[in-house]
């Protein structure tokens, strides 16, 4: 009787209120608790993967959701839809099958819950007059303590997202453990999960904190002051910030918070939950968009010889780079640092005329692009855009943002649009990870965010391990631009660091196959043009191997130790594998060809003195049809590259 009354007395709005929504396929569901906070549990078919607890937001107008909010409805939908990309960055098409259920408070906000085949996904709705200042966004990770974590930590609010990727059990880390997105969660005898999020817009970027044993959200602070003792790579580093994450208008939208779960390492590959849960495209007519690959001066000014002029920043080495471009089929040159004088972005260094080049460039069918630092584009960006414009330039490369708060998310908005307007394609380097932007504006092409081939001129970061991580975790967030197709080839034991002619850690054949495993619209060779004319018969195969594919079929996959997959172009097919440092000999079905068609193979394997000497490749062609089954054997650090046609 006791336990009655107490019933009756309890306001009922103060139950838990359980909501249960199923992927399409009816193999993945949620279990949304709404109760004194808002609590998700994940399942796959019986068995649950993790659950997601405290979920909700801190503002200046208090809780969101407060402590016993009343549920004002819950609204389903389902859709089956099919998305075509601008830019075919993995597939032509991509399928939008998902369930969801919003949650409407009473207090003007909702929680908008997405259900795919192959993750979910949950944001922050609310229409509310007004700002509000978010002072932090909550959400509680809870996985098996015996789940495996691999990810960039890092605990710098400066990061470029360069730091090296570490695995560890979730039980084994402490409350100093922190890192940025992606993060891979591999649990015992069963499923990955991939962190994720899609549309930061005027928000800053979810970064994973250990606290009790628990992944916890963490974001950075807004700015509040700013170096003022530095130079223009780091005049913006932030010093100080305020007590809180964003301010924000009170009627939006708020970053979707991804977690991709599939059933193997391999699986990943395909995941693009990014790109769905991603604004549509915001430039009324993209078709000037123009994918492809890059030549540029960086170290490679350093390595030209043979030539009857002095090599360096002036106009004479640029219609070098341009001519080799146009020989070997290249979209673009880039001029990288030390183009221009100073800090201002509008003139250049003597002996380069910059109108001059650009008119040559479009003689050859050859674009021009320039490297920028954030710093400096950032207070000039008008000025500077228009001088570019009446130069000729058609991109940029922005660098050293080094940065993930509300105010650089806005900057990176800002210079997509404007150079959109303005026709001009974009690649960031000192870059957060791919967030979707490029669905909203398709000119940014590619960013960084990773550790990539250049690193290797002060480190040996950059390892077969390394680029064998990749594919799973920073690659599914997005392009990457990584510089693949070194000629400049090591061993392990022969490597050693030159920031003049960084090396490759690995075989040719692998240098050469991760132009097809990872995937880019904007693909950088590294070495000099006279690397390539020497080295021809490499050379021209990797420039040839197309930046978009109609089609991705992963063959093979683990996560650090080897990856295998097949792309499609059109009618031709390219075959990328690559392996750490242990030899291994993979066998590669080739189910994907059309049947009853007879195909020609192009491949590049590992000579049979890769594992000394890592220049050393056999190049072979012959014929091959539906079922063969092609053995690659690759040497320790080795790869494996075909084209079928």
């Amino acid at each position: 009787m006791l336990t009655i009354l107490m019933l009756a007395a309890t306001p009922m709005h103060l139950f838990a209120k359980e909501i249960v929504l199923e992927s399409p396929d009816k193999k993945l569901n949620i279990a949304i608790t709404v109760d004194q906070t808002v609590s998700v549990a994940v399942y796959a078919e019986a068995q649950q993967l993790f659950t997601i607890d405290k979920i909700g937001i801190d503002t200046d107008k208090g809780m969101m959701p407060a402590p016993g909010a009343k549920i004002k409805k819950v609204t389903t939908k389902s859709v089956d839809n099919t998305v075509v990309p601008v830019i075919k960055e993995r597939t032509a098409t991509i399928p939008d099958q998902y369930n969801e259920a919003v949650v409407a408070f009473k207090e003007g906000y909702s929680l908008q819950f997405r259900v795919y085949n192959n993750g979910v996904a949950y944001r922050f709705v609310t229409d509310m007059p007004g700002r509000i200042r978010i002072d932090q966004e909550n959400a509680e990770f809870i996985f098996d303590k015996a789940a495996k974590l691999t990810f960039q930590k890092d605990s710098y609010s400066g990061s470029a997202y360069e730091s090296v990727y570490v695995s560890k059990n979730i039980g084994d880390l402490t409350d100093e453990d922190m890192g940025n997105l992606p993060a891979l969660v591999e649990i015992p005898g069963s499923k990955r999960v991939l962190f994720l999020e899609a549309d930061v817009k005027d928000y800053p970027c979810m970064w994973i904190k250990t606290v009790g044993g628990n992944l916890n959200m963490h974001q950075w602070n807004y700015p509040a002051t700013y170096r003022t003792d530095g130079n223009s790579y780091n005049r913006k580093d932030v010093i100080t910030t305020r007590d809180y994450i964003a301010d924000v208008e009170g009627s939006r939208t708020f970053p979707w918070r991804i977690l991709a779960i599939e059933d193997n390492d391999m699986d990943l590959m395909t995941n693009q939950l990014v790109y769905l849960l991603s604004p549509e495209c915001m430039i009324e007519d993209p078709s000037w968009i123009k994918p492809g690959w890059v030549t540029f001066d960086w170290w490679g000014k350093n390595g030209i010889y043979g030539v009857d002029f002095k090599a360096g920043i002036n106009t004479e080495t640029a219609k070098y780079f341009i001519d080799f471009a146009a020989d070997y089929g290249l979209n673009y040159f880039l001029f990288d640092d030390g183009w221009t004088i100073d800090d201002d972005l509008t003139k250049v260094v003597p002996g380069l005329d910059m109108a001059e080049v650009t008119a040559y460039a479009a003689t050859k069918g050859v674009d021009v692009l320039l490297w920028v630092k954030f710093a400096l584009i950032d207070d000039q960006m008008e000025k500077a855009l228009d001088q570019f414009e009446k130069w000729g330039v058609k991109g940029l490369k922005i660098d050293f943002m080094n940065r993930s708060d509300q105010e650089i998310t806005n900057f990176y908005w800002r210079a997509a649009e404007e150079c959109a307007k303005r026709k001009m394609v974009l690649n960031f380097h000192g870059a957060y990870k791919p967030d979707g932007l490029r669905r909203a504006y398709p000119n940014v092409l590619t960013r960084e965010a990773m550790i990539e081939f250049e690193m290797n001129g002060v480190t040996d970061y950059v390892s077969p391990e390394h680029d064998c991580t990749l594919p799973f975790i920073r690659n599914v967030a997005g392009p990457m631009d990584y510089l693949p197709g070194t000629m400049n080839n090591a061993s392990r034991y022969r490597f050693w660091t030159n920031v003049a002619t960084p090396m490759g850690l690995g075989t040719r054949s692998h240098s050469m196959a991760v132009a097809v495993v990872f995937e880019s619209p904007m693909q950088m060779v590294p070495d000099a043009p006279t690397a390539y004319y020497k080295e021809e018969e490499c050379g021209r195969f990797i420039t040839r191997i197309p930046t978009v594919w109609d089609e991705t079929v992963p063959l093979a996959g683990k996560v650090g130790d080897y990856v295998a997959v097949a792309r499609r172009n059109g009618d031709e097919w390219y075959v990328g594998a690559i392996t750490d440092w242990t030899r291994r000999k993979m066998p590669l079905k080739l189910d994907f060809l059309e049947e009853g068609k007879v195909y020609d193979i192009e491949l590049f394997r590992d000579g049979p003195n890769a594992e000394s000497m890592a220049v050393d490749y056999v190049r072979e062609v012959r014929q091959v049809k539906k079922g063969d089954v092609i053995e690659a054997d690759m040497a320790s650090g080795g790869g494996w590259v075909a084209r079928i046609y």
